[in-house]
C-alpha cells in the first residue's frame, strides 16, 4: 500500500499537470484573439478611410454650405 503522504503528492502532481496544460491551452487562445483583434481592426481602418474616399468622391469639390439664416 502506498502512504497518504504519497497519495497526496501524486494528486498534486496531476493537478500541476492539468493546470500547465489548462494555462497552455488559455495562452494560445488568447493569442489567437489577439490576431483577430488586430486583423479587425486592421479591416475597419480600410473601411473607414473608403468610406471617406467614397464620401469625397460623392460631394465633390462641394463644400458643406450653412443655412441662411447663419
Amino acid at each position: 500500500m502506498t502512504d497518504p503522504v504519497e497519495l497526496r503528492l501524486v494528486k498534486l502532481e496531476e493537478l500541476v499537470a492539468h493546470q500547465s496544460t489548462a494555462i497552455e491551452d488559455l495562452s494560445r487562445q488568447l493569442a489567437d484573439q489577439w490576431k483577430l483583434t488586430q486583423r479587425l481592426r486592421d479591416e475597419y481602418d480600410q473601411l473607414t478611410n473608403r468610406f471617406e474616399e467614397v464620401e469625397e468622391a460623392a460631394l465633390g469639390s462641394q463644400q458643406p454650405q450653412k443655412p441662411p439664416h447663419w
